[in-house]
């Protein structure tokens, strides 16, 4: 996870690749995100494409506004999206302000 001032982004790896957009129905990712003391942050939009040699993809997606300064985690929720199926996937990433 990479922060800006104005957001920040979730990078990802899938292995298997996904299916070129060019060969096959396209898939779409939405991104749902809230932090541990209740900010809500709304998808912003993201890109993805296949490794040179096609055994995954790499891709990332950002939300806004930017983390709050005294959040410790956001847990975010990336949907997949594909010929009218959903495969959802749930992260709990710790942010900056976390305290070991």
């Amino acid at each position: 996870m990479t922060w800006r001032d104005d957001s920040f982004t979730v990078h990802y790896t899938i292995v298997p690749a996904l299916p070129d957009a060019a060969d096959a129905t396209p898939v779409l990712l939405a991104l749902e995100a809230m932090d541990d003391i209740g900010n809500e942050y709304v998808d912003w939009g993201g890109a993805y494409g296949a490794s040179g040699d096609g055994t995954y993809t790499r891709g990332s997606i950002t939300a806004q506004p930017a983390l709050a300064p005294q959040a410790g985690e956001v847990r975010v929720r990336l949907t997949f999206l594909r010929d009218g199926e959903e495969h959802t996937c749930r992260l709990r990433l710790r942010t900056s302000a976390t305290r070991p």
